[in-house]
């Protein structure tokens, strides 16, 4: 059986949101995190052919991307930012893969510049990034996930490719991922 609509709505909330699209805190703990943490600055701007004016929040509206790298008042880069609550506070055992959603590949078709899906930890203590160049490497599919008993479309990732930033990494998520 697939995810429906309304699994994914139950799923995407969190009870200090009011609905699943409500991510304006997590939107502005990521941007201090930017602003803060210059290696995770630095990995953005490595991306970059411009230098970063600033960070804007939902660029193309509620349903689009989560925030828009600004330089000269003109996009030059994209960010859909996800939290996970089964990372919390470390990197769950079961989870072997990083998973972009299907639903998602129209933020990889939109433009040639540059997207990137960052993950926060449920704590949003640590950020997971990985890049469109990366994820576009990996086909889409359909994957049963037995923990919901439901399937869904699916770029499965090797976790080699996230590169994580943040505070309380454990030993295990520097083995796992780059840093």
């Amino acid at each position: 059986m697939k995810v429906t609509n309304i699994e994914r709505t139950k799923w995407g909330s969190y009870e200090d949101r009011t609905n699943s699209y409500d991510d304006n805190t997590d939107i502005q703990i990521f941007c201090n995190m930017v602003k803060t943490n210059e290696s995770l600055k630095n990995y953005l701007d490595s991306f970059l052919t411009e230098t970063p004016d600033a960070l804007r929040p939902k660029p193309h509206g509620d349903y689009g991307v989560d925030l828009g790298i600004v330089h000269n008042d003109e996009l030059v880069a994209t960010i859909d930012l996800e939290r996970w609550s089964a990372w919390n506070p470390a990197w769950p055992d079961y989870y072997k893969f990083i998973h972009f959603l299907g639903r998602k590949e129209k933020f990889l078709e939109q433009s040639s510049r540059p997207f990137f899906l960052a993950a926060l930890n449920y704590t949003r203590d640590k950020v997971l990034m990985i890049s469109k160049d990366d994820i576009q490497k990996y086909p889409t599919k359909e994957k049963f996930f037995q923990a919901k008993n439901r399937s869904d479309m699916v770029r499965e990732l090797p976790l080699s490719v996230g590169v994580l930033f943040g505070e309380n990494i454990t030993e295990k998520e520097r083995s796992i991922f780059s840093l």
